[in-house]
C-alpha cells in the first residue's frame, strides 16, 4: 500500500476530476491552482462525455466545430473508466492529426502544438484512463503547470461512507489530509458545505471566465479543447489565461 502521510505535513488544496481528453481551459486553471490533483478514474464511464473526445474548430465556418475522438473497445454498461480499452486497430491518432492540419495555415504555434500531440501519441498504451492521464501530464508540462498529479485507482485509499457524488471528494480530502477542496462551478449542487465544515475542510468552486482570443474567425467559438487555445496563444498568453481568467466562488 502506498503511504500518503507526507501530504499531511503541508497545507493542501485538492482538485479531483475524471480524466478528460484535451479538456477546456477551466480544467487546467483548476489543475494549476491546486497543490495536488487526483485523476478520478475508478468511477463509471459516462457515454458521450469528455473522457474520450473533445471539440476543435471545423475548417468550414458554417459548421463551427468538430470532434476529435478516441475510439473504444466494446464494454459493459457500468464499466469503470480505468477498465476501458482503446480500440487499437483503428488509425485514430493520424485521423486526429489530419483534422488539426487546417490550423497550420493560420496558427503560428501549430508546429509546437503538433509536436506536443505527437509526443503524447508515441505510446502503445491501450488503457483509456492511462492514455488520457498521459495527455493531461504532457499538456500540463507544456503549459508550465507544476501541480503534483496522482491517480485514484493507484492510491489504494480506504474510502468509507460514500453516500452521494459529493462524498468522494470529502472522503479523499479526509484520507490524505487536504485542507481545502476546489471543484468546477458546474458541479456546485453536488456538494454540502456543512459536511466539509464539519471536517474542517474549506470548500470553494472555480468559475472559468473562458476569455475570448483571436481564432481568426468572424465570431468566437467558446468552450473548445485546450488544443484550440494553444494553437492561437503564446506560452505567456496561456499563462495569463491560467492564472487570471477565473473567479473563486464560496458555497
Amino acid at each position: 500500500m502506498i503511504v500518503y502521510n507526507y501530504l499531511k505535513n503541508i497545507y493542501m488544496k485538492l482538485g479531483l476530476m475524471q480524466p478528460y481528453f484535451f479538456p477546456y481551459i477551466g480544467y487546467f486553471q483548476l489543475l494549476n491552482y491546486v497543490d495536488l490533483w487526483i485523476v478520478f478514474d475508478n468511477v463509471q464511464y459516462i457515454q458521450r462525455g469528455w473522457i474520450n473526445r473533445n471539440r476543435i474548430l471545423h475548417p468550414e465556418l458554417k459548421k463551427e466545430w468538430q470532434y476529435i475522438t478516441i475510439p473504444l473497445d466494446s464494454r459493459k454498461g457500468f464499466s469503470k473508466i480505468n477498465n476501458i480499452k482503446i480500440k487499437q486497430e483503428l488509425d485514430w491518432k493520424n485521423r486526429i492529426i489530419r483534422k488539426l492540419t487546417f490550423y497550420n495555415e493560420q496558427s503560428i504555434f501549430y508546429k509546437e502544438v503538433i509536436s506536443l500531440i505527437n509526443n503524447i501519441f508515441i505510446t502503445n498504451e491501450n488503457n483509456l484512463s492511462k492514455f488520457v492521464t498521459r495527455s493531461i501530464r504532457y499538456t500540463a508540462d507544456y503549459l508550465g503547470i507544476k501541480t503534483k498529479i496522482l491517480v485514484l485507482s493507484d492510491m489504494e485509499l480506504e474510502l468509507l461512507n460514500i453516500n452521494g457524488p459529493g462524498d468522494w471528494a470529502l472522503r479523499i480530502c479526509e484520507s490524505i489530509g487536504a485542507k481545502e477542496y476546489i471543484n468546477p462551478i458546474g458541479g456546485k449542487d453536488l456538494f454540502y458545505n456543512k459536511k466539509f465544515k464539519d471536517s474542517n475542510i474549506k470548500l470553494s468552486f472555480l468559475k472559468s471566465k473562458m476569455g475570448v482570443y483571436n481564432q481568426k474567425r468572424p465570431e468566437f467559438i467558446p468552450g473548445l479543447s485546450i488544443i484550440d487555445l494553444m494553437m492561437w496563444n503564446s506560452k505567456s498568453e496561456l499563462s495569463s489565461f491560467l492564472n487570471n481568467d477565473f473567479d473563486l466562488i464560496s458555497p
